[in-house]
């Protein structure tokens, strides 16, 4: 089940993705980071702790991995439990 602070975190990775595809210089990479800050402050702002170490986020934001690979990291680290 997705939670909304996994809804969010989902969304930052995508805008992320998509700003990425664009350069430096286009319009569209200044929307998608417009995106990424906002689904940020709404992370920081209502899920304190949203992105500590071990967790989504942090794989998400910290360590700049896709949401797929967050979860792939974190299911894996589960069965090695």
């Amino acid at each position: 089940m997705i939670t909304n602070e996994q809804y969010l975190i989902q969304k930052f990775s995508e805008a992320r993705e998509k700003m990425e595809n664009y350069s430096s210089n286009d319009s569209g990479r200044d929307y998608w980071r417009g995106s990424m800050d906002t689904y940020h402050n709404l992370l920081s702002s209502a899920f304190p702790g949203w992105a500590e170490q071990g967790t989504t986020g942090y794989y998400v934001f910290m360590e700049q991995k896709t949401y797929e690979e967050a979860i792939n990291i974190i299911h894996k680290s589960l069965q090695n439990a």
